[in-house]
């Protein structure tokens, strides 16, 4: 009988889903192996024993299926029924070795937990609030809630943003962070325009395009070439066709990389922004600004270059609003953000920074490799799936890969820097069971990668994080234990080492920056050999002292990181290469010559433009250099001694991870709101609380940042001294009109609308009135009490006084378009109506017709 005939034997699971899914996918595929198969079998065993159902079940001894032998091999016990046919199987436990008993005991329950899944106890809730109209409107009706107070302020305040203007969002993951970019983009561009997202990976690109188009494809009209991840996947003729929509401003958003903004997208995207097309410029997974952008991908800091001139090209008041995105943010990295893309202003920060809920953090410390290559078989083959294999070097992610494969373990796929796109794809699809144009077979469990694999990746069940190294920094390190649990289930952080990881952690952190004296003996070769138009200076990147030639590529890489550092301390801004115009007279053949040689260099030069004399004196350019050299060297060594501390076990992890993540605020700290489900120091010391968690922090709040001025209000002139203009109605009719009235005033730029007076039949059309404006409905009344912008505020038809907020608000610095009965009281003269003492008072149908 051959294999395909043997597996037809095998029983259908209709309707399969989660860990079922798996299984069903790995026995109708010839190339899985019994060692899969009794994975995969266990953990749907250990799941029904997390609900308290240990019967266990009988399988028949196919050839295709586990020995009994086998069986016991994956930890499970097994016995003899129906006269040696079939065999009863159920599952032992398993989890990571601990130090004692107390520490076993909590290990126990936390892998129930695990299995439990979205049916835990300890599953992450939050506290979601009814979406604004913009929100909804935007990314279609199954949006109507935000999932977190953080996620409702980080949309508004991206909704919110002024032209030009710069906000850093922190936000943590599985608190829909991709959403509030991607609204307030497809909001803008309904008519025309584009949003540029920048992405570190083409797996990335490629997932937020299936994203967007789900949402296109449901709600809204697509781009006209329905493509929206612009990388090297995608063929010439379509990425022509991009160029050109982007430059029309008729392609609604693009995922790319740092690399395609700064050389095939220049163009279109400046084309754009002089036409004032280009709406949102988004930095996704921000931290690698400073994490990658010191090193190995500079773009990520040069681009900042390229925002400064759609800054200058683009018509007053459509300037691109930048936001730059992370679930993770260190000091420096806000500091390195600041500089680089909030310039010539400071940039807005929402910070709803926490520790994630779901991972619980064990770590192993190996004498030998052998010693650590045992425990990691036993990892992979004994903990639950999906989930990801993490090493430092690509080499040793394809011999981790090559090793499970032969140990029996086939459904595995590996992602490293060097994979192709073609190769990411698969290994995403057939991890994930999901393709852009629907469901799949799953193919594997395990990916085995390293950094650059699962930034951003929507894989939302991923149960477990394995790490068969010692990252390089703490900040690496909590990243990639974040790709599980994306869901709010519980999951596994398994951290085996051997003191040989250090060696190269630390070769990893301490990377070699130029010292100042270097960094000016390059910087002297590259302004000798300047072209200076105006008030800049183009420079060769290619340039180099006689002594200190690398190679092409790297005397290049050397000269980028040392103008970001010079940006970076404020000694430069830098700009790219601006085309040269037509001569005239010149003729065609001549002027295209001269302009495709200018396009096909133009990567090989900057225009510097020197900010203060310092750059040109070596004398005190080299103190402010080192300065900046200096903060990113104790970055580095403050990164991977913070790892360290964390895996040592004598404090708890997340109060490593909390003193990390936090960011200077005046005199104090905005701070990450800690959380630990378990790790070896409380699991051995705590007492757990009743939430089953050692340390449980609330969610959190972050204010709204406030606008930087108010512009032209409508009706400016009516307010008079007073920051509260009455709107008033008298006449019982003249109700009718106050639909007409918060239209109008919507229309004209007041976004927020709010109060008890605000009714379905009111609030219903007025993202329809307002088209591509933004409209918020302050439902509870908190950016009545706390936002310093203009607000409408409706009262109750009856209303006798205004209510405390509003009160409350009558002595702020803040613009308010209150509309209520010409009866109401005034605030602190409650016998008196409003209209009799304050001055600044309209009345509805007034006030209409002055709009």
């Amino acid at each position: 009988m051959s294999k395909r005939q043997e597996r037809q034997q095998l029983p259908e699971l209709p309707g399969a889903r989660g860990t079922l899914r798996r299984l069903r996918d790995a026995l109708v595929s010839e190339s899985s192996s019994w060692r899969d198969i009794a994975s995969l079998t266990r953990q749907i065993l250990l799941e029904a024993q997390a609900r308290e159902n240990t019967s266990g079940f009988t399988v028949p001894l196919l050839p295709q299926l586990p020995t009994r032998d086998q069986w016991e091999e994956m930890l499970c016990q097994t016995a003899l029924r129906n006269g040696g046919s079939n065999v009863w199987v159920t599952a032992l436990p398993w989890h990571p070795p601990v130090s004692d008993d107390t520490s076993r005991t909590a290990a126990e329950e936390d892998l129930r937990q695990v299995y439990l899944g979205e049916d835990s106890p300890h599953r992450r809730k939050l506290e979601s609030y009814p979406a604004d109209p913009f929100f909804t409107s935007a990314l279609g009706d199954d949006h109507g809630l935000y999932v977190s107070t953080g996620q409702r302020q980080a949309a508004r305040a991206i909704a919110l943003a002024e032209p030009g203007s710069t906000t850093i969002v922190c936000l943590p993951t599985g608190h829909g962070k991709t959403a509030v970019a991607i609204a307030p983009a497809l909001l803008a561009s309904a008519s025309s325009g584009v949003s540029v997202v920048v992405v570190p990976t083409s797996v990335l690109a490629a997932d937020l395009e299936r994203r967007a188009f789900e949402i296109l494809d449901l709600y809204g009209h697509h781009s006209p070439t329905r493509r929206y991840a612009y990388t090297s996947g995608l063929s010439d003729e379509d990425q022509q066709q991009m160029r050109d929509d982007i430059a029309a401003g008729r392609q609604r958003l693009v995922f790319t990389s740092p690399e395609a903004l700064m050389q095939s997208l220049k163009v279109p995207l400046e084309d754009a922004a002089e036409a004032g097309l280009l709406n949102y410029f988004v930095i996704d997974e921000a931290h690698l600004v400073e994490q990658w952008g010191n090193s190995f991908r500079t773009d990520f800091q040069t681009m900042s270059s390229h925002r400064r001139t759609w800054l200058s090209k683009a018509p007053e008041g459509r300037q691109p609003v930048t936001v730059a995105m992370s679930a993770t943010l260190t000091g420096q990295q806000v500091e390195t953000l600041d500089t680089l893309f909030a310039s010539p202003q400071r940039a807005r920060i929402v910070w709803a920074s926490q520790l994630r809920h779901e991972p619980s953090y064990y770590v192993d410390t190996f004498q030998s490799d052998a010693d650590r290559e045992a425990a990691v078989l036993d990892a992979v083959s004994y903990l639950p799936k999906p989930m990801i294999l993490y090493t430092t070097k690509v080499a040793h992610a394809q011999e981790w890969a090559d090793r499970l494969r032969d140990y029996g373990l086939r459904r595995v796929a590996s992602v490293t820097g060097d994979s192709t796109d073609a190769g990411r794809r698969d290994a995403l699809e057939g991890w994930s069971g999901r393709t852009a144009e629907g469901g799949t077979q799953t193919r594997y469990d395990v990916v085995v990668g390293t950094s650059a694999f699962g930034l951003g990746v929507d894989l939302d069940d991923v149960k477990t994080v394995v790490h068969a190294c010692l990252p390089e920094t703490v900040d690496r390190y909590y990243q990639e234990v974040g790709r599980a649990g994306r869901n709010g289930s519980p999951s596994i952080a398994y951290l085996a080492t051997t003191r040989k990881d250090e060696g190269i952690a630390a070769k990893m952190s301490d990377e070699a920056v130029i010292g100042a004296l270097r960094a000016w003996q390059r910087w002297e070769a590259m302004f000798h050999s300047r072209v200076t138009t105006q008030d800049r200076h183009r420079v060769s990147l290619d340039s180099y002292p006689p002594d200190m030639n690398e190679g092409f590529q790297r005397n290049r890489q050397w000269n980028i990181r040392i103008l970001n550092l010079m940006v970076r301390s404020g000694m430069v801004a830098i700009h790219p290469p601006k085309a040269p115009s037509r001569e005239e007279g010149e003729s065609d053949v001549f002027w295209r010559a001269r302009l495709d040689l200018f396009y096909a260099t133009a990567d090989g030069y900057a225009d510097v433009e020197l900010l203060d004399s310092d750059a040109r004196n070596s004398e005190k350019f080299r103190p402010r250099f080192e300065a900046e050299r200096g903060k990113l060297l104790q970055g580095r060594t403050s990164a991977l001694s913070e790892l360290r501390v964390a895996l040592r076990g004598n404090q708890c992890i997340g109060d490593v991870l909390g003193a990390y993540y936090r960011i200077p605020d005046g005199e104090g700290y905005r701070r990450t709101d800690i959380t630990c489900r378990g790790c070896p120091h409380c699991r051995a010391t705590a007492e757990i609380l009743p939430t089953g968690f050692y340390r449980l922090a609330g969610e959190p709040r972050p204010p709204l940042p406030a606008p930087r001025s108010q512009g032209h209000l409508p009706l400016m002139r009516y307010f008079g001294d007073q920051q509260c203009l009455s709107l008033w109605w008298q006449d019982p009719g003249d109700h009718a009109f106050i639909a007409r009235l918060v239209e109008s005033l919507v229309r004209r730029g007041i976004p927020v609308v709010g109060g008890p007076g605000m009714d379905a039949r009111l609030k219903g059309p007025l993202q329809t009135t307002a088209r591509t404006r933004t409209v918020i409905v302050d439902d509870d009344g908190s950016l009545l009490s706390d936002w310093r912008g203009p607000v409408i505020w409706v009262t109750e038809p009856n209303a006798v006084v205004p209510g405390a907020e509003v009160a409350k608000r009558f002595g702020w610095d803040a613009p308010t378009y209150l509309i209520h009965p010409w009866s109401m009281q005034h605030p602190e003269r409650r016998v008196t109506p409003l209209v009799a003492i304050h001055a600044a008072n309209l009345s509805i149908r007034r006030a209409l017709e002055e709009l």
